[in-house]
């Protein structure tokens, strides 16, 4: 094989290992360098922060899920609950419902719990007034420790960076932008004519 030929035959597996659309797959693997820093070392200091030495880990889960999942009326199905966490820890029903009683109990008393109105074969569970001022507290503490662990970023930069993160969860973006509903991202702050200001300043 020439080295002409091999250069060809590169081209072409690089070509079908590429995704028919989207973003090249070796730009996306650098973000997996990311992983262990946001997972382990400030996701699981942002879940210390929010337990607030009251609470574990999976409690704070079930009570943030019910905070963010919650129906007009404030409740959430149990079974949502449920499923949530047999999916995020591996957890059976019944060590669902045992935290669940926890949170419901003194000296907590965080959530409550009825049958569903709609279904007498199910519970519907959401936050008590206690609940809402301790999840309160979780947003206030979580927002502090974030604000500390992004204190070298400017607003500009920390803005962008909320635009890339609500662009790359949402389902529909791609079809979204093609539509026109929302604009791509702008480039970073500081980033003019493929020139990064912040990198690079002017010399004197």
């Amino acid at each position: 094989m020439t080295a002409q030929t091999a250069t060809r035959q590169k081209r072409k597996d690089d070509a079908v290992a590429e995704p028919a659309y989207g973003p090249p797959l070796p730009l996306v693997g650098e973000l997996l360098n990311f992983f262990y820093p946001i997972h382990y070392r400030i996701g699981m200091d942002l879940e210390t922060v929010m337990c607030q030495g009251r609470i574990s880990r999976k409690q704070a889960a079930i009570l943030w899920l019910i905070h963010s999942r919650a129906d007009a009326a404030g409740w959430v199905r149990r079974k949502d609950i449920e499923t949530r966490l047999a999916t995020w820890f591996e957890m059976s029903n019944s060590n669902v419902s045992k935290l669940l009683r926890e949170l419901s109990k003194p000296p907590l008393s965080l959530v409550s719990q009825i049958e569903n109105p709609d279904s007498g074969r199910e519970k519907v569970v959401r936050l008590t007034k206690a609940g809402e001022k301790f999840v309160d507290g979780m947003v206030k503490a979580s927002v502090d420790y974030l604000a500390g662990q992004l204190s070298h970023l400017t607003t500009d930069e920390l803005r962008w960076g909320v635009d890339f993160f609500a662009l790359s969860f949402r389902n529909s973006a791609r079809e979204a932008r093609l539509n026109g509903a929302i604009p791509h991202l702008a480039p970073p702050p500081g980033e003019i004519e493929g020139a990064n200001e912040r990198s690079h300043p002017p010399t004197r």
